[in-house]
């Protein structure tokens, strides 16, 4: 079953394949960032910022800094999200993040 990450207000904005997926996909199935350092950090496509996961949240950090990030992965292709998103959970320390800007596809 695919992970789903939550907006602040509990809200479903992306999924993850499994929990150690490299890639991070938009609602519809494409292919939205990925992680490409050793922790919850993810960057877009073009290698910026893009979110944190925390616990089940893809949120912005506030204190955000731009980190080098080298290289890009081929890319993953579309993705079918499985099973249906679980209640999120509590969201503790809203005044340190803010909701992701997921990028509109047509």
């Amino acid at each position: 079953m695919s992970v789903y990450l939550f907006d602040m207000d509990g809200q479903p904005v992306a999924f993850r394949r499994t929990w150690t997926d490299p890639f991070v996909f938009d609602l519809d199935g494409h292919w939205m960032g990925w992680f490409p350092w050793e922790d919850n950090d993810a960057v877009d496509i073009d290698g910026h910022y893009l979110g944190t996961v925390v616990d089940d949240r893809f949120v912005r950090r506030n204190d955000w800094y731009e980190r080098p990030c080298t290289g890009t992965p081929a890319d993953p292709g579309r993705a079918q999200p499985t099973g249906r998103p679980p209640t999120p959970h509590h969201f503790f320390n809203r005044f340190a993040y803010e909701d992701i800007k997921i990028r509109h596809h047509a």
